[in-house]
């Protein structure tokens, strides 16, 4: 019994100090399992709030640009300078659907703030303030603000000609959506939390009403910002969702229930396998516990390396057991978590609609190529393709068969450049960066774009007819960085909007003509108001009747610090920014008042006032006409209106309609610098004109060149034979006028009599003519 006894205690304390070794193999097994499943969640919590950053830094990148070449938009500079409050509006209304951004903004230099429809009865005060002073500083900035209650992701740029002229914002509403979608790329739940201070509100997210609840409680009881915590078995991470704004917190959770639930199984494999193992030796089970706890460790060593972001770390499987489930299961994770990684980066690189790179990848890519081009001694083009007709297409045929147009121009542009890096711009825009030692080589290819568009696109069944402009740049001959390159690859292309040419290359001394028109934009209504701006007078004399007094008021320009600024410089400026009805009626209200001062000084004259095509589509101009003749008491029949052809061919029925009721208060309409424009017969038969007066381009040379004496002939006896009187500009010489004379012209204009002169100096030329002409007769 004793021996048995003995025996019985020794299996007693063999099995006992197994099954002791084997419950503390066990409950070791399961802490480092769970050590290791927790690392793997505070891993992908920690590689969630990288990618979370990421995102929202790309966002913030993307909208930038949208941004800047909003700032940089010729025509959005010309309303900001101009002060243009519609032209701004529509501006960051169209530019904010194009970019899908919930509000556009401008704040103007005194101050004022215009604001997208979108913006509506938004209360925006001091929450701009810092985002405003950093803007003046850096030129940019962006950042979160809190208004009523909302998170904008907000980016803003100052507008510069050359000075800041304005400060201009876009902002996205951080709303349930991006939380949805954050959820989708990060396989985490997202909630947006904003902290005041003092405590914490819920803004959007994917958890329930419940936890919201719970989790602004366990955020309201300590500062959890930056590092991991768990409560209600759910791991969380709260960062900051912007670098200068902590107000507003991104929190991201998993439940542990979640991560521990692929482990399930394996937990009642190792507790069966503990039980199996008790009834071996002490040697064994030691052996066991270290084979187990061993590899576990490994897999903990690279969670944490995951952790890092080092999503290639090898890990080598050699069992098939439950560790190797757990081995793949960290092979899944890692694949899914890099591949998540490079497709939302890829996402966030290339245009959805066409496949090809985007706005983020413009400066890399020039960057990358003007480095290559040093070593390789070749240039750098950069081509700026704009679909021509687009609007048209969208607006005509629908918005589905211009996206399919963009698919198909973008595609064929990349086909034909298969030696370059195509990318959309946006909108309709797209941009090629090519290299060759040779410009021909590059013109060669531009023309066999143009060639490839001759052919309509087939398009869902249509035939689209599709034409392209395109402004071209050279590296290093016509900038020296990427910037300067791609700004003036768009002047290019402008420039050859504005002049009808398919392509367009940079010419040197544009960026200077483009900063003297946006400070001719500026300086307009200043100059107007300040007096810089007069009216000079040119007498325009009957041929047959010299008695007879016409004069031609004509706009002088003379700025304190540009000096003499010439009417063909500035007019067409003044008419691209739509002030040119201001200055329209500035020279109807002068121009009249003066009438009525030769008219009481008994001299009998009439004046012509030049009006331009935009002057025509203004509907009440007949009637302002009306009421400074009325004013004035001025007849209607002493004031000429003078148009040009190309004036009339811009909305025809609509000029032709507000001619006619200018027509019916009496005065006398002309057409000025005939047989420059393109009008047909048919088309001045219509015309309710009294007057052709024939461009001095044909007069000055009349005397010798045969061509034009053929030409103001044939003028001539053309308005003679419509029952128009004709008057010829450019008479400075007398045998120029004894020629007209003897064609049977009415009207003479020209240096001949005088050059333009201000007002009082015209009235003094008329005292002088007269008297020397009733001398003479």
């Amino acid at each position: 019994m004793p021996k048995f006894s003995y025996l019985l205690k020794l299996l007693t304390f063999l099995i006992g100090l197994v099954v002791i070794l084997e419950a503390m193999s066990y409950v070791a097994t399961r802490l480092v399992i769970n050590k290791a499943v927790t690392q793997n969640a505070r891993a992908e919590l920690l590689a969630g709030g990288e990618l979370f950053a990421r995102i929202m830094q790309n966002k913030v990148e993307q909208l930038a640009l949208s941004v800047k070449v909003l700032t940089e938009d010729f025509g959005f500079k010309d309303a900001v300078a101009t002060n243009d409050e519609k032209t701004i509006a529509s501006a960051l209304i169209n530019h904010s659907a194009r970019v899908k951004a919930d509000i556009g903004i401008l704040i103007t230099s005194d101050g004022k703030l215009i604001a997208s429809d979108q913006a509506f009865g938004l209360q925006i005060v001091d929450e701009f303030d810092n985002l405003k002073e950093q803007a003046h500083i850096r030129g940019q900035a962006y950042d979160i603000i809190i208004v009523d209650g909302r998170a904008y992701q907000f980016v803003m740029f100052s507008v510069k000609a050359p000075v800041v002229i304005g400060l201009a914002a876009m902002g996205f509403e951080i709303k349930q959506d991006l939380s949805v979608e954050l959820q989708r790329l990060t396989g985490l739940e997202v909630s947006f939390v904003i902290h005041d201070g003092k405590q914490y509100q819920y803004l959007s997210g994917t958890q329930d009403v419940e936890k919201r609840a719970d989790l602004l409680q366990q955020m309201q009881t300590e500062n959890k910002q930056g590092e991991v915590f768990v409560y209600d078995e759910l791991i969380s991470l709260a960062v900051p969702a912007a670098r200068q704004n902590n107000h507003l917190l991104a929190v991201l959770q998993v439940p542990l229930s979640q991560v521990l639930a692929p482990f399930t199984r394996l937990n009642l494999q190792l507790f069966l396998l503990a039980l199996v193992f008790s009834a071996l030796a002490g040697v064994a089970a030691l052996f066991l516990a270290r084979s187990v706890t061993h590899p576990v460790r490994v897999l903990a060593d690279i969670a944490r390396k995951i952790a890092g972001g080092f999503y290639s770390t090898p890990i080598a499987v050699t069992s098939k057991d439950e560790l190797g489930d757990l081995a793949r299961a960290f092979i899944t994770m890692q694949q899914a978590i890099g591949e998540r990684e490079q497709q939302v980066l890829f996402q966030s690189e290339h245009d959805p609609l066409t496949g090809l790179p985007n706005r983020l990848r413009i400066f890399p890519e020039l960057d990358s190529a003007i480095s290559r081009s040093r070593s390789l001694k070749e240039s750098v083009f950069l081509l700026v393709v704009d679909i021509k007709n687009f609007t048209q297409i969208n607006d005509e045929l629908s918005q589905e068969i211009g996206d399919a147009v963009l698919r198909e121009v973008g595609q064929k542009i990349a086909r034909i450049l298969t030696h370059g890096e195509v990318l959309r711009l946006g909108s309709d825009e797209f941009l090629a960066i090519l290299m060759a030692s040779e410009r021909e080589r590059i013109a060669e290819l531009v023309e066999l774009i143009h060639t490839a568009f001759k052919t309509p696109l087939s398009v869902s069944g249509l035939q689209v007819s599709v034409d392209v402009n395109i402004g071209l740049a050279t590296y290093p001959k016509d900038a020296e960085s990427a910037e300067s390159l791609l700004r003036r690859a768009n002047l290019a292309l402008n420039e050859g909007r504005s002049s009808e040419q398919r392509t367009c290359w940079y010419e040197q001394g544009w960026d200077e003509k483009h900063l003297r028109r946006l400070h001719l934009f500026r300086e307009f209504e200043s100059s107007l108001n300040a007096g810089h701006i007069s009216l000079y007078y040119q007498p325009k004399i009957n041929l047959e009747r010299p008695d007879t007094l016409g004069a031609e008021a004509l706009v002088r320009w003379r700025h304190p610090e540009m000096g003499f600024v010439s009417p063909d410089e500035f007019i067409g400026v003044i008419e691209s920014s739509g002030q040119i009805t201001i200055l329209t009626r500035w020279v109807l209200k002068t121009a009249i008042a003066q009438l009525r001062v030769l008219l009481d000084e008994k001299i009998k004259i009439t004046c012509s006032v030049n009006l331009s095509a935009l002057d025509l589509l203004v509907d009440d101009l007949p009637a302002y006409v009306a009421e400074l003749l009325q004013s004035h008491k001025v007849p209607a029949e002493n004031l000429y209106l003078e148009i040009t052809e190309s004036a009339i061919m811009r909305e025809a029925d609509k000029c032709l309609h507000n001619l006619r009721r200018l027509r019916d208060l009496g005065v006398t309409l002309s057409i000025d610098d005939f047989g420059t424009g393109y009008s047909s017969l048919s088309q001045l038969k219509k015309l309710p004109v009294s007057e052709l007066k024939i461009d001095k381009s044909f007069i000055l040379n009349l005397d010798t060149s045969a061509d034009d004496q053929l030409i103001v002939r044939s003028t001539i006896d053309l308005g003679h034979t419509l029952g128009l009187s004709v008057t010829a500009e450019g008479v400075e010489s007398e045998a120029i006028k004894a020629l007209l004379k003897s064609y049977g012209c009415d009207t003479a204009q020209g240096y001949l009599y005088s050059k333009p002169l201000p007002a009082h100096d015209f009235i003094q030329w008329v005292h002088q003519y007269l008297a020397e002409l009733t001398i003479w007769l």
